[in-house]
């Protein structure tokens, strides 16, 4: 018993290669979804970067004026919170002037507005905002405003992701087993010619049918080999394709074994049809589809830029006001006093706006004509698959019907041929024909599946 449960540990249950296995091992391991994970966590950390234009600092700066007798000495010290409203901010510290030669210098000489020119030591209480430029929007919200619209896009763009791997990770499945199955036709055919060229050269050998009948049958073989290298070459390319999608818990690729088993096509492909929506709105699909939420989003960060443009146009109006209080005594000196100034800037030439407005609205513009563009070929792309999958699931019909007709007549021709009543010209023709509507059968099934995982990622929606 205890060396049974140590084979179960050591030798795990092997389970077959099918379109769920490789699907999620694609979505755990395969690059591109790793990649967008990681595009969405630095555009959400982006965020955070943003954010940090509104972090508490400390501000300190010194000056010293050394002309004539003066020997004034400024510094001041502040702790300063930005603040995503009214381009404002709350500052609070100390100023402190000193004047070693006892006179005091004037207040412009100081080159800061809440210098009195009175030495002492002040606590301050500062508050600062825009009034009209800046008002209601700022480069600084401008830029987490989109940061925010990046992470979103980003979002979306894994959602997306994942979405094209699902899909090509089980139609690289379907295209491994379709050109296994190819292979196997074409190695069948090959084999059915080598056996009959062992019958007709043992034939020839007793004088009972001409050399020329083998020479002939020699030429199908080498004609059939060479179609069967070509399906070896397309099975070999579907196996190193298959292995970018079926992975290990590394990430590293397998190359499936030509031994191991696998999931085959159901014998009714309308099994996959029992739980797809093939009549939602469209345009309730449209307003979750990533790819056109990101192109939404990209509208939304254009007219973000374009306001911020328009801010180059208005005049600049920013209101301060400093309360300061000394911190010692001193009775020839008042105690505190409030200090309220005003600065404007008023753009005289107007190209800089002028241009950034135009720049902003030709990018509105473009982001405008890519989402139009991106709704209507996602609307042409929906219906057409939905006429597509009825249409390729009838193809499919057609293609077994004849592939079934196809192994009649090759059995037919076969009991001809042996029983003298054939000749080996049609048996060839027969099975070449046989393996060609095999060929198509196996396709028409894999065009179905093409066409029925697109429309599944159209109108599948990522949590």
């Amino acid at each position: 018993m205890i060396s049974f449960l140590l084979m179960i540990i050591l030798f795990p249950v092997y389970s077959a290669i099918n379109p769920l296995i490789v699907k999620e091992s694609a979505l755990k391991n395969h690059p591109s979804v790793l990649a967008a994970m990681e595009k969405f966590r630095a555009r959400e950390e982006a965020i955070r970067g943003a954010k940090g234009s509104f972090d508490t600092k400390i501000i300190s700066d010194y000056k010293r004026q050394t002309k004539d007798d003066y020997r004034n000495t400024v510094s001041r010290s502040f702790l300063v919170k930005p603040f995503p409203v009214a381009n404002s901010k709350i500052y609070v510290g100390s100023e402190q002037i000193s004047n070693g030669s006892g006179r005091f210098s004037p207040v412009y000489n100081t080159g800061n507005p809440s210098t009195t020119g009175q030495p002492g030591n002040y606590s301050v209480l500062g508050v600062q905002l825009s009034l009209w430029k800046n008002l209601f929007l700022d480069p600084n919200r401008a830029a987490l405003k989109n940061a925010k619209y990046d992470a979103k896009i980003a979002e979306a763009e894994k959602m997306l992701t994942e979405l094209d791997i699902e899909r090509l990770s089980q139609l690289s499945y379907w295209e491994w087993l379709t050109a296994k199955k190819i292979k196997g036709v074409y190695e069948e055919l090959l084999k059915n010619g080598e056996t009959r060229n062992e019958f007709l050269t043992a034939r020839s050998k007793k004088g009972d049918i001409a050399q020329i009948v083998v020479t002939e049958n020699e030429q199908y073989i080498a004609s059939r080999k060479g179609a069967l290298q070509v399906a070896l070459e397309r099975s070999t390319r579907s196996e190193y394709a298959l292995s970018l999608f079926f992975r290990d818990e590394n990430g590293a690729p397998i190359i499936p074994n030509p031994n191991d088993e696998f999931e085959d096509y159901p014998s009714d492909l309308t099994s996959f049809l029992q739980n797809l929506d093939m009549n939602s709105d469209i345009d309730d699909l449209i307003k979750k589809r990533p790819d056109l939420v990101s192109l939404q989003l990209n509208m939304q960060k254009s007219e973000v830029d374009l306001e911020v443009a328009r801010q180059d146009l208005k005049p600049q109006i920013d209101l301060t006001t400093e309360y300061f209080q000394r911190t010692e005594a001193n009775p020839n000196m008042p105690r505190d006093y409030l200090m309220v100034m005003a600065q404007v800037s008023i753009p005289i030439e107007r190209n800089l706006g002028q241009g950034n407005i135009a720049s902003a609205q030709a990018r509105r513009m473009v982001a405008q004509n890519e989402m139009s563009l991106g709704q209507q070929a996602y609307k042409a792309e929906i219906l057409s698959l939905r006429k597509a999958i009825q249409l390729r699931l009838e193809q499919v019909t057609q293609a077994q019907l004849e592939y079934q007709k196809a192994k009649e007549l090759v059995v037919s021709e076969n009991y001809k041929f042996k029983t003298g009543g054939g000749n080996l010209f049609l048996v060839n023709l027969r099975e070449q024909a046989q393996a060609s509507a095999e060929e198509t059968f196996h396709e028409a099934r894999l065009n179905f599946m093409d066409a029925f995982l697109s429309y599944k990622a159209l109108v599948s929606l990522k949590n």
